[in-house]
């Protein structure tokens, strides 16, 4: 055959092999493109904190967890703070506490620009707790009960990537936030005659700002990531008195509660994520929020004294595993469980995350 048939002949082939699969070949390589991308969209699955909305995009997120703490504490004589709201005057024993927070924070976040975004989140939280006590003569009271219900602390938080990122270099993003004190605090709930709390707090009671930065960078098929924030924990009047009666001296002294001071908290985080197929990835997470000594200005007698309120250092870390399903382009259903590692700790936190896109 001629030369110049066979290359007439080649070309044609190549034309109509061209048209034949010119659509298959985009699909493939429009499938790889979305593989590629993947690892990144893991984050969208479990950690918020790391992936931006485009502009003009809009996000609702329902989040469920179930909280459970579990604590022992061994008080003497004076007084012994295991919560702001439990207070143990004069006596000495063995108190347990079984703590049990379920929570639904619902999130709303929006993307001002690509790389900028505004968040607000509105937890609604019931709260049950057990406790009992044995006195030091061995003999136990009866187990308490009580339980509250009602909105926590609303927060709202801006988010800016700075730095995108390049094969290099991860992704760099700063986040500012504000946390109000919604919640009912722990320093304004009611006590019957006996001086006994008849509520619960379901918020911290102080406001709070935040501010952080973090890190992110794909390495097929794996996602690191890590960051550090410091909250700065606003101070508070609390003015809560109250007056207790010596009996053998029939003289009455005033306390209370004037100021509280509470430490600032610095948390870090380090994990990753890993894209098992297309639509389903899992995640490790190593959080730890380590919170400074609160001061607390108290009344005894009419005399005002500052000092450090004992046992009020918190070291709080948890691991975290994360799975994350999903449903479609603009929806997901995500787990997580995290474990105490610290006393300071909740025995464990599970939840259930349902995020879309609009």
């Amino acid at each position: 055959m001629p030369p110049r048939k066979l290359f007439g002949l080649l070309l044609t082939a190549s034309l109509i092999f061209s048209t034949l699969f010119a659509d298959g070949d985009n699909e493939k390589l429009k499938q790889a493109i979305q593989r590629e991308s993947q690892p990144k969209e893991v984050l969208t699955n479990f950690e918020r904190d790391y992936v931006l909305l485009k502009k003009g995009q809009f996000e609702i997120e329902n989040a469920f967890s179930y909280t459970y703490t579990s604590a022992k504490q061994i008080y003497l004589e004076s007084f012994a703070i295991l919560d702001p709201v439990f207070l143990t005057l004069g006596r000495f024993g063995i108190e347990n506490n079984r703590r049990h927070i379920f929570t639904d924070n619902i999130s709303l976040r929006y993307g001002i620009k690509d790389n900028f975004q505004i968040e607000i989140a509105v937890p609604l939280i019931y709260r049950y707790d057990r406790y009992s006590v044995i006195a030091g003569e061995g003999q136990a009271e009866p187990d308490k009960t009580q339980d509250q219900a009602g909105i926590g602390d609303v927060s709202v938080s801006l988010t800016y990537q700075p730095i995108k990122e390049t094969d290099s270099r991860p992704a760099l993003l700063v986040n500012l936030g504000y946390k109000f004190k919604n919640g009912k605090s722990p320093f304004d709930i009611e006590t019957d005659q006996y001086g006994e709390p008849t509520e619960l707090p379901l918020g911290s009671g102080y406001n709070s700002i935040k501010i952080g930065m973090n890190l992110v960078k794909s390495i097929d098929p794996v996602v690191v990531y890590g960051g550090v924030s410091y909250s700065y924990n606003k101070k508070i009047s609390v003015n809560n008195t109250y007056y207790i009666t010596n009996p053998d001296t029939n003289t009455t002294t005033q306390y209370g509660l004037v100021e509280v001071d509470p430490g600032d908290t610095i948390s870090i985080n380090v994990g990753l994520g890993y894209a098992i197929s297309y639509n389903f990835s899992i995640g490790f997470q190593f959080i730890d929020d380590y919170t400074f000594a609160t001061d607390v200005t108290t009344l005894e007698g009419g005399v005002q004294t500052s000092s450090e309120a004992p046992n009020s250092t918190i070291n709080s870390a948890q691991f975290k595993f994360t799975a994350g399903w999903a449903l479609s382009e603009n929806s997901s259903l995500n787990f997580g469980l995290g474990v105490g590692l610290t006393a300071d700790s909740p025995d464990f936190v599970f939840e259930v995350r349902y995020p879309i896109r609009f």
